[in-house]
């Protein structure tokens, strides 16, 4: 059995597994409880024909009729009583399993890969987490309330006819395996056009929430229509597979419904036989019928919610085959917490390719000391933002070496390595919460004394006093109510905060105006203090005080020195500042 494993945490791949894994954990006892109030319930329901039966023959016989009446009205009391504490217990039980569920799948969503990311929508991720709760609590509460029903009905209608007409149970018998057998034959291929009408859903909801997302480009563009017109092949294409999921759970109702009118209509027919030539009488007669009437009932009942149950199947057969697929990078079973000691980083005869082949390094060698600041310029597409995923374990390398301290890093936990590491990139990712929660989110546990200082470092102190809640003001889904120079300040507050060893500065100041850029550029100072520091920088002037600054060209390190030795060089760096001082860029 395929399992994804996060921490102490094991969920199986395989729908049927998955919903195993939680109908026998921590909510055994609910769900046992919850099936011994059917197993009454049905008991109670089933016993109702009896009594019934007896009511009838009393009344055709003059007998006294008072006890078997009150005995059918306490039962149906009974019965009610039974069916609303399931209710009540149900969404206690199920609401809370959601919650678990919801927990584990979404932590070991957030150790996917960055490629994971890339490759999956954020609105198909969503949708999906939900789906997989919903469809997994819908399916044990059907397993929970039908199975304990069912073996319940057709073991005392058997029993019933193994007593009273004993040449009518081979038939009955027979029926049931015919209607297992047909019932299986039809739900496994509605399960496949489920299947497909879950995707296709997912693709509908996640083109509209990109859509959505995007509502700033779509204004500036005035492109209301064109997104309008694009959303409408995947709103098409999710109607079409659902009609023809309909069409197909239509086909598999009709089918189950008929085999039910004829076991009804062949039961009768043999029952009213036996009771004209008086081989069973009248009390057993109504017994028999009510509980033909009783199994077709719940027969046609099957059938219907059978569409409901493969239908769900399917959707969470697709949520878990795209949530719990493999992790791409995973910690190694001894895999300790990376102890960062000084910070100095090695890369050795460091080789990656791109998933397509398509080869970034080839035996890349690189020593940063300690404390070191070094910067990365080059081209486009030269390596740098690479180079620094690789640092980060972003992506596994075919081969080579890269440590910290001395410490390979696919020796040590990802989370600690992260732990290790504050980055302020070129594109903030902000919450869509309050300034307070996203400065803080380098340091959960921090003070309001220490967020403030770290604000003030950064220089957004001022402005963010100066709104109308101050740090509790909500700055927009991804910082859309801040300026870019903004945004900026606040992720180097938060990496102030963090005060990880490591740092990384990717086009840190790229969206920062002139006087926003002389403000933090002594921020930035202090915050390279004492820790290991690499910058990207097509501006070459942000990186005139580093120790060291690296030329990457076509995945190779063809220069390196301090900015006035490589302008003395005359070399592909000098070139480039003189471009940019030229005015050229």
């Amino acid at each position: 059995m395929s399992i994804a494993a996060i921490s102490d945490v094991a969920v199986p791949r395989a729908p049927a597994a998955f919903i195993w894994h939680y109908t026998k954990g921590n909510f055994r006892w609910h769900l046992m409880g919850m099936a011994m109030i059917v197993f009454v319930g049905t008991s109670l329901e089933t016993y109702q024909t009896f009594a019934l039966g007896h009511l009838v023959a009393a009344v055709s016989t003059h007998s006294p009729t008072t006890a078997w009446f009150l005995t059918l009205v306490s039962m149906w009391l009974l019965g009610t009583l039974l069916s609303r504490s399931y209710g009540v217990f149900s969404s206690y039980t199920f609401m809370t399993m959601r919650v678990r569920i919801h927990d584990e799948i979404f932590a070991y969503l957030l150790h996917h890969a960055p490629r994971y990311f890339l490759d999956n929508s954020s609105g198909i991720l969503a949708h999906k987490i939900r789906l997989a709760a919903g469809s997994c609590t819908t399916l044990i509460d059907y397993i929970v309330s039908n199975v304990p029903r069912f073996a319940v009905l057709l073991a005392l209608t058997g029993y019933m006819m193994a007593i009273n007409v004993p040449d009518m149970l081979p038939f009955f018998a027979a029926f049931l395996a015919l209607f297992a057998v047909v019932s299986g034959w039809l739900a496994q291929i509605l399960r496949r056009y489920a299947k497909l009408a879950s995707e296709s859903a997912a693709k509908q909801s996640a083109r509209i929430v990109d859509t959505v997302t995007n509502w700033d480009s779509i204004l500036s563009f005035a492109r209301n229509t064109h997104e309008r017109d694009t959303l409408l092949p995947f709103s098409e294409d999710e109607a079409s597979t659902h009609v023809k999921l309909r069409i197909v759970a239509t086909i598999m109702r009709v089918a189950l419904h008929v085999m039910g009118v004829c076991f009804l209509g062949w039961f009768l027919w043999l029952a009213l036989q036996d009771t004209a030539t008086g081989a069973v009488n009248l009390a057993v007669f109504t017994t028999l019928i009510s509980l033909s009437f009783l199994v077709s009932s719940h027969v046609n009942t099957l059938g219907d919610s059978l569409f409901a149950v493969f239908e769900t199947y399917g959707n969470l057969s697709s949520a878990l085959e795209t949530i719990l697929a493999e992790h791409e990078i995973t910690d190694k079973p001894n895999a300790r917490p990376l102890a960062v000691t000084g910070g100095a980083i090695t890369l050795k005869d460091v080789c990656f390719n791109y998933p397509d082949g398509t080869p970034v390094f080839e035996n890349l060698n690189l020593y940063i000391a300690a404390g070191e600041k070094v910067g990365l310029v080059g081209a486009s597409g030269a390596g740098k933002s690479t180079f620094v995923k690789l640092i980060r374990r972003h992506f596994p390398i075919q081969s080579g070496q890269i440590a910290i301290d001395g410490h390979d890093i696919a020796d040590v936990t990802w989370e600690s390595l992260h732990h290790a590491m504050a980055e302020v990139p070129q594109n903030p990712g902000l919450f869509h919460r309050s300034v307070r929660e996203n400065i803080i989110y380098g340091k959960p546990s921090a003070t309001d004394a220490e967020m403030i200082a770290a604000a003030k470092l950064a220089h957004c102190h001022e402005f963010i006093e100066g709104r109308a809640k101050a740090y509790d003001a909500i700055v927009g889904e991804r910082g859309m109510k801040l300026s870019g120079g903004e945004k900026q300040r606040v992720a180097i507050a938060r990496a102030f905060l963090k005060g990880a060893p490591i740092l990384i500065l990717d086009e840190a100041t790229s969206s920062l105006d002139s006087e926003a850029e002389h403000l933090i550029q002594d921020a930035l100072l202090n915050l390279m203090k004492g820790r290991t520091v690499i910058a990207i920088a097509h501006r070459l002037s942000t990186l005139m005080g580093m120790d060291r600054i690296v030329v990457l060209q076509d995945g190779r390190i063809i220069e390196q020195g301090a900015h006035a030795d490589l302008l003395a060089k005359r070399g592909v760096y000098a070139q480039m500042w003189q471009r940019q001082v030229g005015g050229f860029m």
